[in-house]
């Protein structure tokens, strides 16, 4: 009987440890999530003051070179990417058949030069009439015109940069034959460069010729230079709403080269069409805003005790870097930007590192 009684004492002690244990492991409150976040006062681009776009160098002109004769391609001595300077060789065509042919030329204009001297002496002796000396004279100048023009041919199967630039692109390869006026070459003069950008339907009223803007170049480690708006497209991009805009810049020291991407920012109180209230707006990531089930817009912050606090807010325009927060934020705050799916307010968070 005493054995069975310790028996169930045991088996009582050993439940009550273990429903003691499940409570020590049981966690209160909410897990804390991982997320990122979006600093709006280190953020040199968070503010609405400035307009940023994504932007592509192109050269100022785009030259195809082509012969002014036909003929089989002999060479090109220069490559793809080749800087060249105005007036060098850069292709050449062979010239046998025109030489030929200016060689004949040639030989009928020294016979009928000739044919003119004689007849012209004879003429001054008054053994000649004066139509017979006229027609020799002609036929001279005629024949010497046509060896000329001839020669002009020779000339041309050799072709010539018109201005400096970087050859851009080979458009047909030695030993294929050349058509008068078929481009072969692609010369980029870059002597000043364009910036080709995008710009939305909403925004592009608000620029004009002249407008001042900073280009940032990734390339060349993101050092600002600066343009003027040289040109505002007036036909929409195929397939977009989008227009083209372009930036000049001058290309001095020709370090700036077509196809190098950028970034475009636009100071938005030198946009001509820029809205006319003043309220003051920052620009955030378009993913951290939510609009709840009444239609209402928010987004979560971190707080400083390292909590998401829900936000509401009232939303602007869109813009290429971001979306517009008109309301509801003070322009410091850190927005979360990832894993807000799973947050409500006073979730403990934590920053992704």
């Amino acid at each position: 009987m005493k054995i069975k009684l310790t028996l169930a004492g045991a088996m009582i002690a050993a439940i009550w440890i273990s429903g003691c244990s499940g409570k020590k492991e049981q966690k209160n409150g909410p897990d804390t999530l991982a997320v990122n976040v979006f600093n709006l006062s280190a953020d040199s681009l968070s503010t609405s003051d400035r307009i940023v776009y994504n932007g592509t160098l192109e050269a100022e002109k785009t030259i195809d070179l082509s012969f002014q004769v036909s003929g089989t391609i002999l060479s090109f001595p220069v490559l793809t990417g080749d800087y060249v300077k105005k007036g060098q060789l850069v292709g050449v065509i062979v010239e046998t058949v025109y030489r030929n042919q200016y060689n004949a030329q040639l030989a009928q204009a020294k016979l009928a030069e000739e044919n003119y001297t004689r007849i012209n002496d004879v003429f001054k002796k008054g053994s000649a009439a004066e139509i017979k000396m006229l027609e020799a004279k002609s036929n001279y100048e005629q024949a010497t015109a046509a060896a000329r023009a001839t020669y002009q041919n020779i000339a041309h199967t050799h072709l010539y940069a018109p201005v400096s630039g970087y050859i851009g692109e080979k458009k047909a390869e030695a030993g294929a034959v050349a058509n008068p006026g078929q481009p072969v070459l692609q010369l980029l003069d870059t002597r000043s460069v364009k910036v080709l950008v995008a710009v939305p339907e909403s925004e592009i009223n608000r620029y004009k010729a002249g407008t001042p803007a900073t280009v940032k170049i990734d390339a060349l480690g993101n050092q600002p230079l600066q343009g003027k708006v040289s040109e505002v497209g007036v036909l929409a991009l195929s397939g977009s709403a989008n227009y083209n805009l372009k930036i000049s810049l001058a290309n001095n020291d020709m370090k700036l080269r077509p196809g190098m991407l950028c970034k475009v920012v636009f100071n938005k109180t030198t946009a001509t069409a820029a809205s006319s209230n003043d309220v003051k707006e920052v620009i955030v990531p378009v993913q951290s805003v939510q609009v709840d089930e009444k239609g209402a817009s928010f987004l979560y912050v971190m707080s400083a005790d390292h909590k998401a606090v829900r936000k509401n807010v009232t939303t602007g325009q869109l813009y290429s870097n971001g979306i517009a927060i008109r309301s509801g934020l003070a322009g410091n705050e850190q927005v979360i930007t990832s894993g807000y799916q799973k947050l409500a307010d006073q979730t403990p968070v934590i920053v992704n590192k």
